[in-house]
């Protein structure tokens, strides 16, 4: 294996992550999804150092994004970065603001050896104009195949979020904070489990917000919702016993209002792009398409 301590692509401080997001912060504003990216991650950051849990943990490895740039230039000119990130695989994500052709970031992703191109790694909120590049790279790097889906980034303003009217709660069901208790159901039914899931739905329901419907009799948590890592909406799911009641309505729109009232960002969330319902959904609450970008699964070899 090659050495990555001379990778192309070098660690960011914490200082310079920092230094990053207020770059994309002054350039495009608090509404911009890699701002929204770097600012969720330090805030994970903090609250991990607070609760004095160690950086190479690794029943908290999914809450931990790592940033990098190119080793020979300077972030701070284009905002080139690559942040690489594990829970059930190694996910990837990308960005400059270089003009013309980004060529600093495609020598980046060309000759890094720290993105896993073999072993099954998701390119996440994958820009339109890199698709087709991204692609062709990966199954020259051994990926056996590639699964793309093309996916709205959903958004609604902060003071829109804040003002948003909550669907009422009928009498039988209430909502809560999910709890770790919590975890094991929510796992047992989630679609996209696999090595390590337990551990980053544990992580989260710890660190992030998240909110439960249960009955009222009984106490059974029958629908959730969690805030993913661009401080948004995700992982929503309702039990097919209790659909359309209005559940996935409102477990969307009270998480909307947490989320805005107690960050400075606007909440988002991520659709396939053929999802209609998921789509009318939050467009009732208010939320608009912001951007259409890929997610792209590269198949292992």
């Amino acid at each position: 294996m090659a050495d990555k301590d001379s990778d192309i692509l070098r660690p960011l401080s914490d200082s310079e992550v920092d230094e990053l997001m207020q770059l994309y912060l002054d350039k495009y504003g608090a509404q911009h999804f890699h701002y929204i990216l770097l600012y969720n991650q330090r805030k994970w950051d903090r609250q991990l150092q607070a609760a004095g849990i160690a950086a190479d943990d690794p029943a908290y490895i999914s809450l931990r994004k790592r940033f990098y740039t190119h080793r020979a230039g300077d972030f701070r000119r284009f905002g080139t970065y690559v942040s690489l990130h594990r829970d059930i695989v190694q996910s990837v994500s990308c960005y400059t603001w270089q003009q013309q052709s980004p060529t600093e970031l495609f020598e980046c992703l060309e000759q890094t050896h720290r993105i896993e191109w073999s072993r099954g790694a998701l390119l996440t909120n994958v820009e339109l104009d890199y698709c087709e590049r991204l692609k062709e790279l990966a199954l020259r790097k051994g990926a056996a195949g590639i699964q793309a889906r093309s996916c709205y980034g959903m958004m609604l303003a902060n003071a829109a979020a804040r003002q948003v009217e909550l669907p009422e709660l009928l009498s039988e069901f209430e909502l809560r904070p999910l709890c770790d208790e919590d975890a094991a159901m929510v796992h047992d039914t989630w679609p996209n489990k696999g090595e390590g899931s337990l551990a980053y739905l544990r992580a989260l329901i710890k660190f992030n917000k998240s909110l439960g419907a249960c009955r009222s009799d009984t106490g059974e948590l029958i629908a959730w919702i969690f805030q993913n890592d661009f401080s948004g909406l995700g992982m929503l799911q309702v039990l097919p016993k209790v659909e359309r009641r209005g559940l996935g309505g409102l477990l969307a729109a009270a998480m909307t209002k947490r989320i805005a009232k107690s960050e400075p960002v606007a909440p988002t969330a991520w659709i396939v792009s053929n999802n209609w319902r998921s789509e009318a959904l939050l467009t009732r609450i208010g939320y608009h398409k912001a951007l259409v970008n890929e997610w792209i699964k590269l198949l292992p070899a």
